[in-house]
């Protein structure tokens, strides 16, 4: 739709609205998938649809003890499906899991997982120069998680599907709890936002047994295994200097994913 703001919502019977304004706020595919995944997860947990019947359990009731049931409880109920699109609100927990859906969904694709963390890095800093342009439901801040939250949240469960063998803090990405690489800021992306990017890649090599393998380098590009993890930009360190590097802190055993982390995705696989 031709709405300017950010925003993306799911309807009734798993029809999805994308604003226009979602491409001011980015165009990297692995980024507009996050927001899509998280409204695909409203839809697959029907969050919509046992929202609007809630309201209209309450209207009904309402007006059965005002005395004014009969024909009107059918419109009653029809006006509030009709006019769902702007006044259902998602509860906080239902965000939480559309959220957490998104991730697990994301990593059934060939995006990058990183984009989960790296899509709300970005919704900070556009929120700090330009906020006029932020509404939706959502990401309303009076009842929803915060943007900070939501970051925080997605870097969390990263840092669990390694191992607990790559985190980010402060822009920085480390390794075995080693410094690795503060990336450099490019024309499209800030330094924080691209660090979950490359968390995003070293998440995908530990996931699939590259970390067992040699850092290599082909041309700017530093590779795990057949994983690449970081373009080197300028302003970056060297890609060789960061692939011995890589080799000397990087674990080669295979991870052990924590508890919360398998119930997450079996919860998803149910959907």
């Amino acid at each position: 739709n031709n709405e300017k703001s950010f925003n993306a919502f799911c309807s009734m019977g798993h029809v999805m609205s994308v604003n226009t304004g979602l491409y001011s706020m980015t165009t990297v595919p692995d980024e507009l998938a996050v927001v899509l995944l998280h409204e695909m997860g409203h839809g697959q947990k029907d969050h919509v649809v046992k929202s609007v019947r809630k309201k209209a359990g309450v209207a009904v009731g309402a007006m059965v003890l005002s005395g004014a049931a009969g024909s009107s409880v059918a419109d009653a109920v029809l006006d509030i499906a009709v006019n769902q699109i702007d006044s259902v609100q998602i509860t906080k927990p239902n965000e939480w899991a559309a959220d957490n859906l998104a991730l697990t969904y994301l990593l059934n694709t060939n995006y990058n997982p990183g984009a989960s963390a790296a899509m709300w890095q970005r919704v900070m800093e556009k929120m700090k120069s330009s906020s006029k342009n932020f509404a939706g439901e959502i990401f309303s801040p009076s009842d929803h998680p915060t943007d900070q939250q939501r970051r925080d949240n997605y870097s969390k469960r990263l840092t669990d599907l390694s191992g607990g063998n790559v985190k980010v803090k402060d822009g920085v990405v480390y390794v075995s709890d080693k410094k690795f690489v503060k990336p450099a800021a490019t024309s499209a992306m800030s330094s924080p936002e691209r660090s979950y990017f490359i968390m995003g890649n070293l998440v995908a090599a530990y996931r699939t047994n590259q970390n067992a393998k040699d850092a290599t380098v082909s041309g700017r590009t530093v590779l795990l295994g057949n994983q690449p993890i970081i373009e080197c930009t300028q302003g970056d360190p060297e890609p060789q200097a960061l692939a011995t590097w890589l080799n000397q802190i990087k674990s080669s055993k295979p991870i052990v994913v924590p508890d919360r982390e398998l119930k997450l995705q079996k919860q998803a696989a149910a959907s």
